[in-house]
């Protein structure tokens, strides 16, 4: 995700190669990314953190505490940190970074890929006019930018964040149910629907309409595609149901061994 943001941010002009510094653990992702975008590959974190005014956090959460004290003793005070990983809280920014520090949490999605999705943004106490002008400008040139508290982002971002492999999940297995019919192949069933799905987004993007005026247009009354419906309707909320329980849990169960870690 970390590269994903590099090179949207160059390649869309909203900041010059030239002001980004990128680390990684070998160095090897970092060099990579350096060659395709221009932008300068550091040879540690704390090398980017003795430069920067704003540090994004692109790490699994697991490894966002020891790179925060690895460059808590280089980082200006008056930098800002951005993390962008599920289950770390602002309140764990603080504990591992210090208090000095202003802290944003961001939850991009791979839609920014295609300057779409929704990159959700929750603000940490002290933050500056200028870093929520910051922030909002970045996010919104990759997609938008959806401020909310961060109390909601876990289940803000099983509907943005997760819901592009929620979708194609289903994609995957409505595909798979037709070719078990044995009259059509793996890589035409999933051309058929890509190419569907991409016009239904198109339907719901340009005509401003929901999912109920697209299911009534197309499901007409008496009509076979009205039966389809009908047993989704029946059988996909216990599944999404499902889906929010165990995301939630997975979520709970990481956060607390975040906590309790050293």
């Amino acid at each position: 995700m970390g590269s994903m943001l590099v090179r949207k941010f160059t390649g869309s002009g909203i900041i010059a190669p030239a002001d980004i510094a990128a680390s990684s653990k070998t160095g090897i992702s970092s060099r990579a990314l350096a060659e395709k975008t221009g932008i300068t590959a550091a040879p540690s974190n704390t090398a980017v953190a003795a430069d920067a005014d704003v540090l994004f956090i692109c790490v699994k959460p697991a490894e966002v505490r020891s790179v925060l004290e690895e460059t808590q003793g280089v980082l200006g005070q008056e930098a800002l940190i951005v993390s962008i990983a599920g289950s770390v809280s602002l309140a764990n920014l603080v504990k591992w970074a210090g208090p000095d520090h202003r802290f944003v949490r961001v939850i991009p999605s791979v839609a920014a890929e295609q300057e779409s999705g929704i990159s959700l943004v929750a603000w940490g106490r002290g933050i500056k006019p200028e870093d929520r002008a910051l922030v909002l400008k970045l996010f919104n040139a990759i997609g938008t930018a959806v401020e909310t508290d961060e109390g909601n982002f876990d289940l803000y971002a099983d509907l943005t964040s997760c819901a592009p492999a929620y979708i194609s999940a289903m994609m995957r297995e409505l595909a798979s149910a037709a070719v078990r019919t044995g009259t059509i192949e793996p890589p035409l069933a999933e051309y058929l629907l890509r190419e569907t799905l991409i016009g239904t987004a198109r339907i719901l993007d340009n005509d401003s309409t929901g999912f109920d005026t697209v299911i009534t247009r197309v499901a007409t009354k008496g009509g076979n595609t009205e039966e389809g419906v009908k047993v989704l309707e029946a059988r996909l909320p216990a599944v999404f149901d499902g889906v929010l329980c165990a995301t939630r849990k997975k979520r709970q169960a990481t956060a607390e061994r975040l906590t309790g870690k050293r």
